[in-house]
């Protein structure tokens, strides 16, 4: 076969495999496997490099021909020199002889004695440092060196086109409605406030590096959506996203969910059984309530964030992972810190990219959009057509909510099982709420029911000016009860109850 066949078959198959389903990395590693399987006689040593955009430096993703070792000191080395030039490799460059020994990417020791260049091409083909990754190979110095470097131009191309339009960081952020209705900054994540957008944001940001997020926050404020939403966006996205919330279990039965077990470990161990970080592999691991683990499993964990590895119980194999760790904590996380019952070190690992989920309290103007949003989703489950007035809103967003919007979304299911007359029964459901820690009455917990003074402030105003709306479209249709509903945009059965209930006196009006 030519050399020109043989490349253009090898395009060929690139193609095709990019195309196939799976996950982005593993089909990217294939394509590197097949090029060494291609052209192993004149390109060695393929390697990944994607851009971190957080501290803007370049780590190998693929390698491979290079150990885990290898890779490691390889790391090092680019963060060293991207740090200090980080420009280094952000420009097509070929590097000979000499040259070539400066680069963090060790030359196959089977080549050492032969003619090899050092070629590095950001993928896309752009001269910019902020490229989202750059591809690399040492190749044969004969009189195919030409045709090889072309073929890694077009490679990169490929690869750059592929990252760019699988990764769905740009297209998942912003104003990405559901039935043109609910604004969301995120998938799954619903509101307009500066508050939620700057969430949005720092999704985009951190989305694209590989450092641990530590994602802080009140109980119900969406954390583990937000973790989701960094997997998603991420070039993990087609990997396993795996979630376990360590209050829940002990910390025998932790550390057996998270590390798996060898046959005969323990009691019952009947067979080999993988833990949630070989299952994560390749993906993203969320831990939630991080805070409430004990020193001993946060040593362990520590060990797997640094080295990338483990042994199951009851085996001295190592085991090396790659996975990135999302965390999250309602608790005050720096006073434990001080009282030395969370580990100082790790802490700062995790602590690397913070995020804070804001509460209903700082985000209030998204109260409405919400309620609307779980209103639509009980329809859909059931079947129906209940709606909420907008007086009930309003009232909606008077409330406090210390459960946040896992509080909220109970309670307008609460709500919609209580309805009246195709009415969410608000005032129904809050009867039936009680304060958190409340026994005798005198509790001092927080509670989603209004002040009686807020309440009694909040009621009549919205009444009276419902009375003058639903005046105003009558006087407007001429009496007409059916073009009036059209008007306040209420089916004609809610209006005549609020003409029963407000007592307004109807009388068809002659033009």
């Amino acid at each position: 076969m030519s050399s020109e066949k043989n490349h253009l078959d090898f395009l060929v198959q690139t193609e095709k495999m990019l195309r196939s389903t799976g996950n982005s990395l593993s089909k990217i590693n294939m394509v590197l496997l097949m090029l060494l399987d291609y052209f192993r006689a004149g390109i060695r040593n393929p390697v990944l490099l994607v851009r971190d955009n957080v501290n803007n430096r370049y780590n190998i993703e693929l390698a491979p021909e290079l150990t885990q070792d290898e890779r490691t000191k390889a790391n090092e080395s680019l963060a060293s020199i991207t740090s200090k030039y980080p420009r280094r490799f952000a420009y097509e460059q070929v590097l000979f002889a000499r040259e070539a020994k400066s680069v963090p990417i060790a030359l196959p020791e089977d080549l050492i004695d032969k003619e090899m260049a050092f070629v590095s091409i950001p993928l896309g083909g752009q001269e910019k440092s902020s490229q989202t990754g750059i591809l690399i190979a040492y190749i044969s110095a004969d009189n195919l060196f030409a045709e090889h470097v072309k073929l890694l131009k077009a490679l990169a191309g490929y690869l750059g086109f592929f990252l760019n339009s699988t990764t769905p960081v740009s297209s998942r952020i912003y104003e990405e409605p559901l039935q043109d209705t609910f604004p969301m900054v995120v998938e799954g994540i619903v509101g307009e406030s500066p508050a939620i957008k700057q969430v949005g944001e720092i999704i985009k940001t951190v989305a694209s590096s590989r450092a641990s997020v530590f994602i802080r926050g009140e109980s119900g404020t969406g954390k583990e959506l937000i973790a989701k939403n960094i997997h998603n966006c991420s070039l993990r996205s087609r990997a396993p996203f795996i979630s376990l919330n360590c209050a829940a279990i002990s910390e025998n039965l932790l550390l057996n969910e998270l590390f798996g077990h060898e046959k005969g470990a323990f009691t019952g161990a009947t067979a080999v059984t993988k833990g949630r970080f070989e299952v994560a592999n390749g993906g993203t691991l969320f831990l939630d309530e991080i805070g409430e683990v004990s020193l001993n499993f946060q040593a362990k964990l520590l060990r797997v964030l640094q080295e990338g590895e483990f042994e199951r119980l009851g085996s001295n194999k190592t085991i090396k992972v790659d996975v990135r760790i999302v965390c999250a904590t309602n608790a005050d996380i720096e006073s434990l810190v001080r009282k030395r019952i969370f580990r100082e070190d790790l802490y700062y690992r995790l602590n690397v990219l913070p995020i804070w989920a804001p509460s209903l309290a700082d985000r209030q103007e998204d109260i409405p959009l919400l309620a609307r949003y779980f209103l639509m989703k009980l329809n859909g489950e059931y079947g129906k057509t209940i709606v909420i007035m907008d007086d009930q809103l309003h009232l909606l967003q008077e409330l406090d909510w210390p459960g946040n919007v896992r509080e909220l979304e109970n309670f307008m299911h609460r709500a919609f099982l209580m309805e009246s007359d195709g009415l969410v029964n608000i005032e129904g459901a809050l009867k039936t709420m009680r304060r958190i820690g409340a026994v005798d009455g005198t509790g001092s917990g927080k509670t989603a029911l209004p002040k009686p003074e807020k309440l009694e402030q909040t009621k009549p105003r919205i009444e009276v000016e419902e009375k003058l709306a639903i005046e105003s479209a009558l006087n407007t249709s001429k009496g007409i009860q059916v073009k009036a509903a059209q008007i306040l945009g209420i089916s004609l059965r809610q209006l005549r109850y609020r003409i029963t209930k407000y007592d307004i006196a109807v009388r068809r009006i002659r033009a």
